[in-house]
């Protein structure tokens, strides 16, 4: 109904005026107009010359340049009509829109990731066992640093993942849905965020750091050369990325020189950075790999120990979620019934939604812990007692990608640097020296 989504309309148009026809033949006249630009437009179209009919076959209307008042009347109620009947449907939409959003529910085509049920006579989203874990691991693939909008599009594509129509993704596609905070549990429909039912598959954190790398300021472009430090290093007096430059067959990095303790300080060279990074991973390595197998075991006994503490969490927020539901419907229902005023209902409606968002996000939190933590600290075990050998035969995007895991922070300051472990790997090299020097080096 909207002028500019008419195409078909405009192309008809354009067809009969290259084509210089004389007569346009239509059922009626709310098949032909649907607002008042189209009126105005078949108004210019006849005219501009006094041969060229307009034929409405069952309102028994005909319309040229010479029609008489009452023809013109006829026509003229007969498009507001049809604007009309086009106004109250969109209103009728809209309250149904409206309604459906109340609910929680997105009245729209799910992104990729989600798929579309029908549960006790609603059409409800829900995870698509097919595209979910996709989609979170594109978004986990984002953070690392050699990934790109235009490298995540080819990671879909090489997936299998395509458009309603068959089609690959595009570039803006994959930008709307990296963008898109549907997966955290919140619909954005005509320019505004509602609370979501749905149930989030991307925690909260994962898809703020998402957002930050893609709209920071000065997005790091490299098509050129590969160092393998590139967007790693920061300089310690502006705190700025450190940039890199070939030159004579090595490559020197140093930050913009924006403030005046940076100008005087020299450029540091990728090689000597690689020493004090592979004099790091070497720090991490136990001398003995039965403790590091004591190790993995305590860390699986723990997490027995922890299932179900977890369980137990998991049912009690479990059983709140479900009853927030039964009293959100009852109040739905005490609506419908006029029991309640509508401002009532939506002001316990949001009450609601946002206990069980709160709650959604804990048991979210408890089902990544009891799933991927323990995996991931074991992955990361193995990691530090590999990294020293694995790291000197890597490509450049491999060695990246142990450093992000491994070290949290690599500072720059003259032609020295900083390092720092995450975390996880401080607690592993504090021990492996406490090992050291028991066993004697």
């Amino acid at each position: 109904s909207k002028s500019s989504q008419r195409r078909i309309f405009k192309e008809a148009m354009s067809f009969i005026e290259d084509h210089r026809i004389k007569h346009l033949i239509i059922e009626k006249v709310d098949r032909h107009v649907r607002n008042l630009h189209d009126a105005v437009e078949t108004h210019d179209w006849l005219m501009a010359d006094e041969d060229r009919h307009v034929h409405f076959v069952k309102d028994s209307l005909i319309m040229h340049k010479n029609s008489r008042s009452q023809e013109w009347l006829n026509w003229g109620i007969r498009v507001v009509m049809a604007k009309n009947y086009i106004d109250n449907l969109r209103e009728e939409a809209m309250k149904g829109w409206a309604e459906k959003l109340a609910q929680g529910w997105l009245p729209a085509v799910p992104p990729c990731g989600y798929m579309t049920i029908t549960q006790n006579g609603k059409r409800i989203h829900i995870p698509d066992p097919a595209t979910c874990p996709i989609m979170q691991r594109m978004f986990r693939l984002y953070l690392e640093p050699n990934h790109s909008i235009f490298t995540i599009t080819k990671e879909l594509e090489k997936a299998g993942v395509r458009t309603r129509k068959g089609r690959p993704f595009s570039k803006s596609h994959v930008q709307k849905l990296l963008t898109n905070p549907f997966y955290i549990g919140i619909n954005h429909f005509d320019g505004k965020d509602y609370p979501g039912a749905q149930e989030p598959i991307i925690s909260k954190d994962l898809f703020e750091k998402v957002q930050r790398k893609m709209h920071r300021a000065r997005p790091m472009i490299y098509k050129v050369h590969n160092p393998v430090l590139k967007n790693l290093i920061t300089c310690e007096g502006c705190d700025g990325v450190v940039t890199w430059q070939l030159q004579k067959g090595r490559y020197y990095g140093g930050c913009q020189r924006s403030k005046e303790c940076c100008r005087k300080r020299k450029f540091i060279r990728e090689d000597k950075v690689e020493a004090a990074i592979m004099e790091r991973l070497q720090q991490l390595v136990c001398p003995s790999q039965e403790i590091i197998d004591w190790v993995a075991n305590e860390m699986r006994e723990q997490q027995r120990e922890s299932i179900e503490e977890r369980e137990r969490m998991f049912t009690s927020i479990q059983t709140q979620i479900e009853r927030l539901e039964r009293m959100d419907n009852q109040l739905y229902d005490d609506k419908l019934a006029g029991d309640i005023t509508k401002e009532k209902y939506s002001e316990k409606h949001q009450q609601f939604v946002n206990q069980k968002t709160e709650l959604e996000s804990q048991l979210a939190k408890i089902d990544k812990d009891s799933k991927q933590g323990l995996e991931q600290r074991l992955v990361l075990l193995e990691l530090s007692q590999k990294a020293a050998s694995l790291y000197q035969t890597k490509t450049p995007e491999q060695k990246r990608l142990i450093i992000t895991k491994l070290f949290s922070k690599i500072t720059s300051k003259d032609d020295t640097v900083s390092v720092s472990y995450t975390n996880f790997a401080s607690v592993i090299a504090q021990n492996v020296l406490k090992t050291k020097e028991v066993i004697g080096g």
